[in-house]
């Protein structure tokens, strides 16, 4: 049926009002949700709460407790890992919102 309505419909005019408040009552809308993304509150906890930060955020803990500062160098690491996720998680979105509009 759909096909035999999208062949009468002249391309020049358009839909008549009557036809397009009869695609409306049928749900046939132009109406494109917007795809969620996550907030800069949840790409940070999701960068920074993870089973690997967790081991060597434990481990880091434990060397400053008991060993020498030097052996602790690796928490850069840790801290350098986290903030290279964060920023290019929300380059993206930033690059992604920008799209949608």
């Amino acid at each position: 049926m759909e096909a035999v309505e999208s062949a009468r419909t002249d391309p020049a005019r358009g839909l008549s009002a009557a036809e397009v408040a009869a695609r409306v009552a049928q749900g046939q809308v132009n109406d494109v949700p917007a795809a969620p993304t996550r907030t800069v509150g949840q790409i940070v906890r999701a960068n920074v709460l993870t089973r690997f930060n967790a081991l060597l955020g434990a481990m880091l803990i434990l060397i400053l407790l008991v060993g020498p500062i030097q052996d602790a160098l690796f928490g850069i690491v840790l801290i350098a890992n986290a903030l290279i996720g964060i920023v290019q998680e929300l380059r993206a979105k930033f690059t992604l919102d920008r799209l949608t509009l």
